[in-house]
């Protein structure tokens, strides 16, 4: 299990899963191209990235450090390369922006919470003189609540509107077109009309 807290993984899955839903969403229409290629592997690693970061999974052999290095160093490299085939192509740059800014919001969070301590610093566990540091204390469950909500309402603003901007979004039914089917014993229902 990572020291991370729970808080912060979920907040990364999150932003991963919304980067991911808004790549493979860029597929559909981008696909023969190198947008679409990237948007495909992209979209499917950042699926698989966040279940493992949800988890809590490491890799035997690697630091966390240096993990979380790699981590930032590809979302930064895959957000911009996203930026510039949607920019080059001229399609779909409002759902390569969302993923990018997506990407980069991973990517601030793994660097924060991953980054190497200096020697002598103290664990973020233990303050400097042995007793129970800030984060050793537990939050509230409000507080982690009200953080996770927060989290998923950005994600999921940033992850519709890049949505929107895909083929699928193109094709959507508008809302004000959506009526149930018919069903039997559902004479005389009309519902939205």
């Amino acid at each position: 299990m990572s020291r991370t807290a729970p808080v912060t993984r979920m907040l990364v899955a999150f932003t991963l899963v919304g980067a991911g839903l808004v790549n493979l969403g860029l597929v559909r229409g981008a696909f023969p191209h190198p947008q679409g290629l990237l948007a495909l592997l992209a979209g499917a690693t950042e699926l698989v990235a966040a279940v493992l970061v949800l988890r809590g999974m490491a890799v035997r052999g690697v630091s966390r450090a240096a993990l979380g290095r790699a981590a930032v160093g590809g979302l930064a490299v895959v957000s911009v390369l996203g930026m510039v085939l949607g920019v080059a192509q001229g399609a779909h740059v409002g759902a390569a922006a969302a993923a990018a800014a997506l990407q980069l919001a991973a990517a601030a969070v793994v660097g924060a919470t991953t980054r190497p301590r200096p020697a002598g610093d103290p664990s973020p566990d233990r303050s400097r003189d042995g007793r129970a540091g800030a984060t050793a204390r537990r939050r509230r469950p409000a507080v982690s609540l009200a953080i996770l909500f927060a989290g998923a309402v950005a994600v999921s603003t940033v992850a519709s509107a890049g949505l929107a901007d895909t083929e699928a979004g193109d094709r959507a039914v508008p809302h004000s077109e959506h009526h149930l089917p018919d069903l039997p014993g559902l004479e005389g229902h009309h519902h939205g009309q």
